[in-house]
């Protein structure tokens, strides 16, 4: 089985972009669990992602985690508000003052009402980080397909070369399309430079 961008041609990374998984078999005959396929898939993509931007992979990881984290306090808020209906108080207190929130002045009605809000707002958080951008299942293959050959007519105008996707590796492309950004980025810099 392939597990590396290197091993790809642009060709097949864009095929795996589209979600056809089979180009990460050897053969045909080749048995992969689906997880795998799709575990392999996400690790590859990143790759990817690492290599052509670096800066905003980088970005991807933070606001990634600031999601997980969001997604662990709506978790965590929920299960607050469930206590203060049973009116568990005091194991809400403890909770809270373990996650580092000092509720220990609040009578019962305040404590839930704190509660209530922290949700509130963890909720409406989460919403607007989802919002930021589409779905992948949003985005269909074609779009994919389009995306991609726009990249290449970009990268085939700035080296002034032809790009063969059947046979240029994934990682190759991707090195190229950083190198393009550097040059732009550079570029700007010294127009900005002059004014």
């Amino acid at each position: 089985m392939k597990t590396n961008l290197s091993e790809l041609t642009l060709a097949q990374f864009i095929d795996l972009e589209c979600g056809k998984l089979d180009v990460l078999k050897e053969s045909h005959h080749e048995v992969v669990p689906m997880e795998r396929l799709i575990e392999t898939r996400g690790a590859i993509a990143r790759e990817f992602q690492q290599i052509a931007a670096p800066a905003s992979y980088k970005s991807m990881l933070i606001d990634r985690e600031k999601k997980t984290k969001m997604r662990a306090k709506a978790i965590l808020f929920g299960a607050l508000k469930s206590l203060v209906g049973i009116e568990a108080f005091d194991e809400v207190r403890q909770i809270m003052s373990s996650a580092g929130i000092d509720c220990t002045r609040f009578d019962n009605a305040r404590l839930s009402l704190d509660v209530e809000q922290r949700l509130n707002d963890v909720t409406f958080e989460l919403k607007r980080m989802g919002l930021d951008a589409p779905k992948p299942e949003d985005v269909t293959p074609e779009e994919v397909r389009r995306g991609y050959e726009g990249m290449v007519a970009d990268l085939m105008l700035a080296y002034k070369m032809s790009i063969d996707i059947e046979t240029i590796r994934a990682s190759v492309f991707a090195s190229m399309i950083n190198k393009a950004n550097e040059m732009a980025k550079a570029l700007n810099e010294k127009i900005k430079s002059k004014k």
